[in-house]
């Protein structure tokens, strides 16, 4: 979190001290750390921007979420337990400031994996963005209120929107970690993958507090911090750690349980 730091070799670095294998993936000026989990052909990607706003830290946007997948894929590493599980750190999540999602790495990355899934089942994405500090776990409604508005509600793309949400909370609750909130959260890598074909669903964290307020149709102040100076480690929580290990642990759990099924 270093200002300045090269936050792609640093990662690189994270996932090599722990034996985990995994390829640079380029899409126009991004690039994007990928690697599999288990051998089978993955079903579900988790997917965690790794890039930051120019003079932020970005310890909670986006540092925080990218720790969290690598110790999650650690954990599940050194399982025998097979995982048809893809995670995903991108590139270029900050890119359309400008409102155009084109320019976000996650959309040509979506395509590529698209094309590269041919006619078949191709991935759906749970993206993690903000989950440092919190207690209360978010589902964001803003792939499927986009899909709507464009006449997309019966794509597979929103059908997959549709199961993710029924998996996360199912994980949820086998985790014991109370029911999330679906809200429209602002976008993360949901917009470029959904945009590009894919599935996608991201969660968040706040505070329970600020949870509430959200649910009211207010803005949560710890918003105001994130793309700030402000946006420092000594925001993370260790207890938001400790709910998203839960929570992803019960997420692949699930999904294997419901393994003859499609996502969507």
């Amino acid at each position: 979190m270093r200002l300045g730091g090269d936050r792609l070799v640093s990662l690189a670095g994270l996932l090599a001290a722990r034996s985990l294998r995994y390829s640079i993936v380029k899409t126009g000026e991004a690039r994007h750390i990928l690697l599999r989990l288990g051998k089978a052909k993955p079903r579900l990607a988790f997917v965690a921007h790794y890039d930051r706003v120019a003079g932020s830290p970005g310890a909670l946007d986006n540092s925080c979420a990218c720790l969290q997948l690598v110790e999650f894929a650690a954990r599940k590493t050194a399982s025998s337990r097979e995982l048809p599980c893809l995670i995903a750190f991108t590139d270029a999540e900050e890119a359309p400031g400008s409102g155009d999602a084109s320019t976000q790495g996650a959309y040509a990355l979506a395509r590529k994996l698209k094309a590269a899934a041919g006619d078949g089942e191709a991935l759906a994405a749970i993206v993690l963005d903000v989950t440092g500090r919190g207690g209360r776990l978010l589902l964001s409604t803003s792939p499927a209120a986009l899909l709507a508005r464009t006449g997309l509600s019966l794509s597979s793309a929103a059908t997959g929107h549709s199961s993710l949400v029924g998996l996360a909370k199912r994980a949820a609750a086998a985790a014991g970690i109370g029911s999330p909130l679906e809200a429209a959260l602002p976008w993360s890598d949901d917009l470029g993958l959904t945009l590009g074909g894919l599935p996608a669903l991201a969660l968040s964290l706040l505070p329970e507090e600020e949870a509430l307020m959200l649910a009211a149709g207010k803005r949560p102040p710890l918003w105001d911090i994130l793309h700030t100076e402000a946006d420092s480690p000594g925001l993370a929580e260790e207890g938001a750690f400790a709910l998203m290990s839960a929570f992803l642990d019960a997420l692949v759990s699930e999904l294997a349980l419901g393994s003859e099924a499609s996502l969507y």
